[in-house]
């Protein structure tokens, strides 16, 4: 019985010929090329018989890299060089039969030099002319043919054949010419020592000794001559019969003739194309033109017999490129549209400009903003003295794009400037002009729309001289005449005229609107030199109420109100409340810089000599000082990452403002900026000073426990325990008590503000303040691993565990676990990972994490997105090795397990390779397994499996499921070099990192985009 696992070849299609078959039936290639599809097709076959043919010549190759033309070992044959000592043709049955079938595939091609070179190799190419000159010649050639090359026919041979032969070779070697050169400059040094950019396969082997001009010369003569040319037929090539003895000769006399004028078009589009790529463009335009007669006579030779361009059996002339050529050379024959004259009229000063903006009137085919344009550059180029010409021509442009804009949508502006500009210079006469150009061209609807055009500007204007005018246009009855008559005739009636731009503005001697007028300016106003000067005309109203309560939305902190309640009502009081408050809007909306601007004049304001004495006054500078100070604290906060602020010089003003906590000073910062400097002192790893302040305020200790617990991280030698405060104190948040002591909850000001979106704030209140200031990543995966641990002995749930950083510094168990909230742990916990991640997106331990807990909250696709942006960022996106101590068993197994809870099971299959030892247990539970997924097609895969133990069961259970394809795309899978299982370990290794590599990248896909 049959091995089913034993990989089997797959037949071929039943139409599908072998190349040896015709061979073995030289009518067989006449037969199958007439198929409407053969397979293999026509070039196929070229390419086979040619690869196919035994020869024994030495072939020299050149390298275009290097300064001498040296042979390169290994690449493919061509023959070079001289020929043979010997005249006669010898060679064995085999590759004559197969030089003829490549000859005469290449004939039903009609030897179109196009599809060679796009099709073919260059090696393949020369020796496809080595086959032509050798069967035409009777001998065997050489190719490059040598100077000393006698072109002398064997009896074997055939002088018409020779002609074509010579002449399809010297217009190979033009073609050759513009490849070389494409090749040599792709080969060219990238300035990376001597490396060089690689070569396409088909450009990498010239004859460096193929000259061009005698080529030229060859061509140019041919065309001169008057001798008839004959091209080859399909039945001039006969193969040998496998069966008879004697070879037999070609049929040489079956080679027809062929006009002059079609031998002259093809050999003159040749040389058109190397002149224009030469850049010898007299030549070029020499050439062209000549191509183009003898086509034309071609074509009406061929019309007189009743055939089309399309019967050419030489020529193979692209019209469309030709006429490209033609357009290269200015001597193209077709007629330029309105655009083309417009653009080429801008390069020749102008010249029948008018003409063509009147015909663009007709056609409207030229967009008008270019027309626009060409306007403004001829008024601009006259009146710098450019352009030669009188103002006349500027106004008669103008006037033919009035009446363009006239037919276009949304211009209906466009004539006020014109007769603004020309109204001295009889601009109507201009548009009656253009008007008169249009008419006999326009439709019923355009004549209406010029007709109410010229009622429109006659009526604004009031010019009997226009209307007299207007008269010879033809487009009004005499009845509408007299009634323009009668409407400028009534010119002497009143007409309200337009309210000027200053008329608009409402001007009251009304003092209470006089006053909210300033009210609102007041509001609105950004800037502390236009509040002062508002104040200040505010105060001369006299004002019943403080001008501080203009705007109930102004609120400023507590202490400082207190302050300025005690201040005597005035300037100041009022100054200092408004900034204070404007500064506090300006923060909310993040401008940092507007709102320490503010506060900056009203501290200067407070240092003005004659307040210096005044203690309320230096107490109110200090508070606004302090303000700043927790302005530019946020501004550091919310911009951490682009580092904007001298972060030392800001440490320095933080601990100086905790410094006035431990003097005898009657006033000290409020609390919530004690609590953002100390948080700050913590962000820059300052823990001493944090150390320092004093712990009976219950806002801080906090802050201070952590900072302990970095003195003791730093300390900690042996086993050695890290202090507890910090664990004990976030433990107490997370208590299912309803109502908590005033240590963790009196929070700061901040908190209330943020509460909406800060995690399960009913639990932990004090916490979350801390945590939202947090921005040193050591901060942050102390934080994490805490709450992580926490979480774990929650939990308890080995299944569930999240695995992190620094989770072995904190205590194992907590005693009373069931009296402590565990989804406020975890929503806390998904909150902090975020944050940390917006700051640190590349932090791979919090990515894991982060997918554990998404995996133990139950949200399957969370987790795999979180573990393979960790795949992705561990890899450098995909363009380095897994490295394992970030793909280790631990994170495959829960990638596995949130598979196939997706009911992606054939990516579960696929992930169970990448663990130290496959777990086959699991990877047949899953393969046995129904997908429950659209994006877990099984057969999507194969290409990233690299286990044949894997691949042996997968073909196994293909074949009992009776899934024929993809059993066989399986066997093909499996049966590529690199799974070779007698390959080495470098060569698996390599072959499971591409697998890996690419797995990662379909998965990146899925989840991540």
């Amino acid at each position: 019985m049959d091995d089913p696992l034993k990989p089997k070849p797959i037949p071929l299609a039943a139409e599908t010929v072998l190349w040896f078959e015709f061979l073995l039936d030289p009518e067989l290639i006449t037969k199958h090329l007439r198929k409407s599809n053969p397979d293999p097709t026509a070039l196929e076959l070229l390419t086979q018989f040619i690869s196919m043919t035994p020869d024994n010549v030495v072939v020299q190759q050149f390298d275009l890299t290097s300064a001498e033309p040296t042979a390169i070992p290994g690449g493919p044959a061509g023959v070079v060089g001289t020929a043979p000592s010997n005249d006669c043709l010898r060679l064995t049955r085999k590759q004559i039969a197969l030089k003829v079938l490549a000859l005469k595939v290449a004939t039903w091609l009609k030897w179109n030099l196009d599809v060679f070179e796009k099709n073919l190799s260059i090696p393949k190419q020369l020796f496809l002319l080595r086959d032509l000159c050798t069967i035409s010649f009777g001998k065997c050639v050489g190719i490059p043919l040598t100077n000393e090359f006698q072109p002398t026919i064997t009896p074997d041979g055939n002088e018409k054949a020779a002609k074509f032969a010579l002449t399809f070779y010297h217009r190979w070697v033009l073609r050759l010419q513009i490849l070389k050169d494409i090749a040599v400059k792709a080969a060219r040094p990238t300035g990376m020592g001597n490396m060089f950019v690689p070569m396409e396969p088909m450009h990498q082997f010239f004859a460096p000794d193929i000259l061009p001009q005698p080529s030229i010369d060859y061509l140019q003569d041919l065309c001169k001559s008057t001798e008839p040319f004959h091209v080859f037929a399909y039945e001039t090539f006969k193969p040998p019969h496998p069966n008879e003895d004697q070879s037999v000769p070609q049929q040489f006399e079956s080679l027809f003739q062929i006009s002059p004028a079609e031998l002259r078009t093809q050999i003159y589009y040749d040389l058109v194309n190397f002149y224009l790529y030469t850049k010898q463009y007299p030549l070029a335009r020499e050439a062209v033109s000549e191509c183009r007669r003898y086509l034309d006579l071609t074509k009406a030779e061929y019309e007189m017999i009743g055939k089309t361009s399309s019967q050419f059996v030489f020529c193979h002339v692209n019209e469309d490129e030709l006429e490209g050529y033609l357009l290269a050379c200015g001597l193209s024959a077709q007629s330029q549209t309105l655009t083309e004259r417009f653009n080429m009229a801008q390069l020749i000063q102008y010249k029948d400009i008018l003409e063509i903006l009147k015909l663009d009137n007709r056609a409207r085919e030229i967009p008008l903003v270019n027309r626009r344009i060409v306007e403004l550059d001829i008024e601009g180029s006259i009146s710098q003295g450019i352009l030669k010409e009188s103002r006349q021509l500027e106004m008669q442009v103008a006037a033919l794009n009035v009446i363009r804009s006239i037919f276009e949508e949304g211009n209906i502006f466009a004539s006020v400037e014109y007769f603004e500009k020309y109204s001295q210079m009889g601009c109507f006469t201009a548009l009656a002009d253009g008007i008169m150009d249009i008419l006999p061209h326009a439709t019923l609807s355009e004549r209406n729309l010029l007709s109410q055009f010229v009622v429109n500007i006659i009526i604004k204007h009031q010019n009997k001289q226009w209307l007299q005018e207007a008269q010879q246009l033809n487009l009004f009855s005499s009845t509408e005449i007299k009634d323009l008559e009668q409407q400028i005739q009534e010119e002497e009636l009143p007409q309200p005229a337009l309210a000027l731009l200053h008329e608009w503005k409402f001007t009251s001697k009304m003092p209470r609107i006089e006053i909210g007028s300033l009210e609102r300016q007041l509001i609105s106003c950004t800037n502390a030199n236009t509040v002062r000067k508002l104040l200040v005309k505010l105060a001369a109203t006299n004002p019943t109420k403080p001008l501080w309560t203009v705007n109930p939305s102004w609120e400023i902190a507590t202490p400082i109100k207190s302050l300025l309640m005690s201040m005597q009502r005035g300037f100041l009081q009022d100054f200092a409340y408004v900034l204070l408050g404007k500064s506090r809007e300006l923060t909310a909306k993040g401008d940092f810089i507007g709102a320490v601007s503010m506060l900056s004049v009203l501290k200067s304001e407070t240092q003005r000599p004659e307040l210096s004495n005044s203690s309320i006054i230096s107490k109110l500078g200090k508070l606004v000082s302090w303000e700043i100070l927790l302005i530019q604290i946020t501004q550091s906060l919310d911009e951490w990452n682009h580092k904007t602020l001298d972060l030392q010089s800001l440490g320095n003003r933080c601990k100086q403002c905790l410094t006035s906590l431990q003097t005898n000073d009657n006033i000290i910062p409020r609390i919530e900026i004690i609590e953002s400097c100390a948080t700050m002192l913590l962000n820059l790893s300052d823990w001493n000073a944090v150390i320092m302040l004093d712990k009976r305020l219950p806002q801080l200790e906090l802050v201070i426990a952590f900072a302990a617990t970095f003195v003791d991280m730093e300390k900690m030698k042996g086993s050695k325990k890290i202090c507890r405060d910090a664990w004990d104190l976030v433990l107490s948040m997370f208590l299912n008590t309803s109502k908590r002591g005033g240590s963790a909850g009196a929070g700061s000001g901040s908190g209330g503000g943020s509460s909406r979106n800060s995690p399960c704030l009913a639990v932990s209140t004090g916490l979350y303040p801390f945590l939202k200031r947090i921005r040193h990543q050591m901060l942050f995966n102390l934080a994490i691993s805490m709450l992580g641990k926490i979480h774990n002995i929650l939990k308890d749930d080995v299944n569930h565990d999240l695995n992190g950083e620094y989770m072995q510094l904190w205590p194992t168990s907590i005693s009373n676990p069931i009296g402590y909230n565990i989804r406020s742990v975890c929503e806390t916990l998904h909150w902090l990972l975020t944050e940390a991640l917006k700051y640190y997106p590349q932090t791979i331990p919090w990515l894991k994490m982060k997918g554990d807990l998404e995996l133990a909250i139950g949200n399957n696709e969370a987790a795999m997105r979180c573990y393979i942006n960790a795949l992705i960022t561990g890899t450098d996106y995909c363009n380095v090795p897994l490295p394992r101590n970030i793909a280790d068993d631990y994170i495959i197994r829960k990638m596995i397990r949130c598979s196939s809870n997706l009911g992606c099971h054939m990516q579960a299959t696929v992930l169970c390779q990448f663990l130290e030892e496959i777990d086959y247990g699991i990877v047949f539970k899953n393969l046995t397994e129904k997908s429950a997924n659209f994006t877990d097609a099984m057969d999507a895969y194969y290409n990233c499996i690299w286990d044949t133990t894997l691949l042996e069961f997968i073909i196994n259970l293909h074949a009992k499921k009776g899934e024929h394809s993809r059993k066989l795309e399986a066997i093909s899978v499996m049966g590529t070099l690199e799974l070779n299982a007698n390959n080495n370990e470098e060569i698996k290794r390599e072959a499971a990192s591409i697998r890996k590599s690419r797995f990662i990248r379909a998965l990146a896909k899925q989840y991540l985009l």
